[in-house]
């Protein structure tokens, strides 16, 4: 069996989205970036650190927190909801990931007007510079919206699309046609 260990950290909690499927969005606790990268240099985990949020691009040190992980021989992923992009970063990261829910009806609905489009924009800037992945949650109710995005994503060919399901719901099984 094959077992994909990474970590996630977090930099921020604070997003400029408040989408109504969000895991994050009442978390108010602070990081201390600084306290996280010492411990991060001092205990090599993994191979792969996923700077994560909230939304990382509201993290104006983000480029030097990429550079400090790379140093310490980490290869580097951010996540994001791909609203920000400032195009410089993509020489620092390994790997984007960005979330998707479904077509763009279903994502700017949950998400806000304009934000598939972004993450379109952000994805196509980013592909061939460094890895992508389309990250999807599956929920009982975008199952067809994701049977709706799959043409979209085989156009984009990311590196990978990751989907998983709901954490809250333990009997939804993810269909075999996505």
């Amino acid at each position: 069996m094959f077992f994909y260990k990474s970590i996630l950290f977090p930099i921020t909690y604070e997003c400029n989205l408040s989408c109504a499927l969000c895991c994050v969005k009442n978390c108010k606790q602070l990081v201390n970036i600084q306290e996280s990268l010492k411990y991060l240099q001092n205990n090599k985990l993994s191979e792969w650190v996923y700077i994560t949020g909230g939304e990382p691009f509201l993290i104006t040190q983000l480029e030097s927190i990429c550079d400090s992980l790379k140093e310490y021989g980490y290869k580097v992923g951010i996540t994001t909801n791909g609203t920000f992009f400032r195009p410089e970063i993509a020489e620092h990261v390994d790997r984007f990931g960005i979330s998707l829910d479904g077509c763009q009806e279903y994502h700017d609905f949950y998400r806000g007007q304009g934000v598939f489009e972004k993450a379109l924009f952000l994805l196509n800037s980013v592909k061939n510079r460094c890895e992508t992945v389309i990250m999807s949650t599956v929920f009982k109710e975008n199952i067809e919206h994701l049977r709706k995005l799959k043409p979209i994503i085989e156009e984009i060919n990311p590196t990978y699309w990751q989907i998983q399901r709901d954490i809250n719901d333990s009997n939804l099984v993810i269909p075999e046609d996505l």
